[in-house]
């Protein structure tokens, strides 16, 4: 019987050390795991063990691809759209902006702003009706002057 635990012993290790090898070879966790039937994550851990230390993981191509574009996950500012990674005039929102542009400048605080959109029904991105929150932040870019009017810095 001790024989039968003893190998098993065994066997774990001469696994933690194969896994070891053929990551130092250069595969990858999932080629390994698939190799040795294994989960990706069993394999990181037996080498978290071990302490082999991990290499850094790539970025995606999808990743990549947004990189080069210049492209984030956040969304443009109201009034603009990527087209082609380059941040540009959206038509639908960019005459809503300048509306807001035109009160901001006459002195109109964001509520009233806000109370003039709703009044003329425009519509702001998603919601159905403009909020205070929403005019307050294209207010406050225009303050920054993260967006300006006329001259066109963003």
């Amino acid at each position: 019987m001790h024989e039968i635990i003893e190998k098993q012993f065994n066997k774990k290790a001469d696994i933690s050390a194969e896994i070891a090898q053929l990551y130092e070879n250069g595969l990858s966790l999932r080629d390994i795991g698939k190799e040795l039937n294994l989960s990706k994550t069993k394999v990181r851990t037996e080498l978290q063990k071990a302490g082999v230390e991990l290499r850094p993981k790539d970025p995606t191509p999808k990743e990549v691809a947004r990189w080069r574009i210049r492209k984030t996950k956040a969304p443009p500012p109201f009034g603009y759209c990527y087209f082609q990674g380059d941040l540009v005039k959206n038509p639908i929102e960019y005459d809503v902006l300048l509306k807001i542009h035109r009160q901001w400048k006459q002195g109109v605080d964001a509520n009233e702003i806000t109370r003039y959109l709703n009044a003329k029904k425009l519509k702001p991105r998603k919601a159905k009706a403009w909020h205070n929150k929403a005019v307050k932040k294209i207010v406050a870019r225009f303050e920054s002057k993260k967006i300006v009017i006329k001259g066109e810095h963003i």
